[in-house]
């Protein structure tokens, strides 16, 4: 070996001892969050993990209590990353300290296993790492209700030829691809000449293939006869009515007054742009307020309890609003259900909804949201400690959902979802195949209800938007998103964003559609994402369990030497 391959092999632990844990952990960090909006140096993502990489491939972290610096390391990129969860409330600056603060262990963890399996397994860097990467995201999508959002996947939202294969592995193979590529830059400061070549071409190989795929699949998508076909016309409203948690009579309809107004103008442009009517005006999340009160099925309550007319005020103006529009509505908004509680009582619950009314005023589907937003909706623990609500600004806590909805508007059916439920693959997923499997309906469209004016025009509404991208892509089905203080947007099944609206302006998209009609008996997965879920991404998962069982083994078989230095080694 040559004194350059040398000097090279020893490159890690030269940085890593001049650096530092904690300057290595935050120097990732910080190039990570570059990748991310607002910034959106998205082409830096494939080698920002590289400080966090050099910290797994040397012998020995430097440093006393390097796993807590990695921790506080990871914290600073979620403090930059979600910043805007302060922005709703004051008290949300807890919650972005205890957000960050949990999800920070996932960078502990990252090179913690990540080093068994380098070091004690002999696992190869640019197999282990990303692995072990894809792993700890697809716990981070399921533990504590689930959160996705900002995977480094979704830096790579505006690629679309790179986000193909998400059609059969999910946005996780996305993430592990960005590992893949990130550890053979590692591996190329610090190898060999000859194992240059070898993580070179490995790394080239692969991102080429992925292009390659992407660029096939979007070409023989395009190129698929797609007849016959249904078209409709969707008109997307977004008012820009800044959130707050004060409950003033007159906002509520002045907030019902630029929606209804914005829909009108909405169904007039369409038919003087070419005659054509709308088919659907849809609102976000809770933009009508009126609430929808409704009896328990088969438990009418009696009039002396609650008067009649709190169950047919916002039929009545849905009525009036398709009236007015000729067409029909899906509009967010919030709902109670009553039903007999003790002693003469009632017992109300509460869901964040959305309610589909024809054209003739005659309501034709309801969708309670599933996955509920902690702090947001609910506390967590409230059930136990009532006393916790009374801290906050929430009055009380949302009912969950219990099944999906398909939609239909005349032969085109769609699959609503409201708010951070498209940030979680697994649940858009799992209602695609209930209607699949349990209904026997394909959606022909996903729409997402949100309302993201809470956020004041951040980072946020585009790390919202990149979740809808992806999908889109995994499902093989457009996407609509309608928005308060937006982003509203068409993305089309391959992930290209073809309409896109103005933050925090008041306006609306008129989206024509052309969807294919089905000619078979039963409905088609469309891709194979939708059949067979994220076995990817579990399997690594699964592999991250291993390892931890290999160190808390090790752990074991060691507990008598200095913990220190075995927490150092890895």
């Amino acid at each position: 070996m040559n004194s350059a391959s040398i000097n090279s092999a020893h490159l890690p632990a030269r940085l890593t001892d001049r650096l530092s844990t904690l300057g290595l952990g935050i120097a990732g960090s910080v190039l990570c969050w570059l990748a991310f909006p607002p910034v959106s140096w998205s082409w830096l993502a494939w080698i920002a993990p590289v400080p966090w990489l050099l910290l797994v491939r040397t012998e020995t972290l430097p440093g006393r209590r390097p796993y807590w610096k990695l921790w506080l390391s990871g914290m600073v990129f979620w403090l930059l990353a979600v910043h805007w969860i302060r922005l709703p409330h004051p008290l949300n600056h807890l919650a972005l300290l205890a957000l960050a603060g949990y999800l920070g262990i996932y960078l502990s963890l990252f090179v913690a296993l990540s080093r068994i399996g380098l070091h004690q397994l002999k696992i190869p860097l640019a197999i282990i790492a990303p692995v072990v990467w894809t792993g700890l995201d697809y716990i981070r999508a399921h533990f504590l209700t689930g959160f996705l959002m900002g995977s480094l996947a979704h830096t790579q939202y505006q690629s679309p030829r790179v986000i193909q294969i998400a059609d059969l592995v999910g946005e996780y193979g996305v993430t592990f691809l960005i590992i893949f590529i990130a550890a053979c830059v590692t591996e190329i400061i610090s190898s060999s000449r000859k194992e240059k070549l070898i993580y070179g071409s490995s790394a080239l190989a692969l991102l080429a293939g992925t292009i390659v795929y992407g660029h096939q699949k979007q070409l023989d998508l395009a190129l698929q006869t797609k007849s016959p076909v249904v078209q409709q016309r969707i008109a997307l409203i977004q008012g820009n009515t800044l959130a707050d948690w004060k409950s003033d009579p007159a906002k509520q309809q002045s907030i019902m007054d630029e929606y209804w107004k914005l829909s009108l103008d909405a169904v007039k442009t369409s038919r003087e742009r070419d005659g054509r009517a709308v088919d659907l005006v849809v609102w976000p999340e809770t933009a009508f307020r009126q609430t929808l009160w409704m009896a328990e099925e088969g438990n009418q309550p009696q009039s002396e309890l609650v008067h009649e007319s709190h169950f047919t005020a916002a039929q009545e103006i849905l009525t009036e609003l398709t009236k007015q529009l000729g067409c029909a509505v899906l509009v967010g908004i919030d709902r109670v259900e009553v039903a007999p509680g003790d002693e003469e009582t009632l017992s109300y619950r509460g869901f964040n909804s959305s309610v589909l009314v024809d054209k003739f005023g005659e309501t034709l589907a309801i969708y309670d949201k599933m996955h509920l937003v902690p702090f947001g909706e609910f506390i967590p623990f409230a059930d136990w400690f009532p006393v916790l609500y009374q801290l906050t600004p929430l009055s009380g806590g949302a009912e969950s959902g219990k099944r999906p909805v398909a939609m239909t508007v005349g032969e085109v059916v769609y699959s609503p979802n409201i708010c951070y439920e498209t940030v979680v693959p697994h649940l858009i997923r799992q209602q695609f195949e209930h209607l699949m499997e349990v209904e026997y309906v394909r959606p022909d469209i996903l729409i997402n209800l949100t309302n993201d004016a809470w956020y004041w025009g951040s980072s946020e509404l585009d790390m919202h938007l990149a979740c809808s991208v992806f999908r889109a892509v995994e499902m093989r089905t457009p996407v609509l998103i309608t928005a308060n203080g937006g982003l509203s947007a068409h993305v089309d099944d391959f992930g290209h964003i073809v309409a896109l609206s103005l933050r925090q302006k008041p306006e609306f998209l008129l989206v024509d559609l052309d969807i294919p009609q089905d000619s078979t008996s039963l409905p088609v997965y469309p891709s194979f994402y939708a059949s067979q879920g994220d076995w990817f991404a579990a399997l690594c998962m699964v592999c991250c369990v291993v390892l931890a069982v290999v160190a808390a083994w090790n752990w074991f078989m060691d507990r008598g030497s200095n913990p220190r230095d075995a927490s150092r080694r890895g």
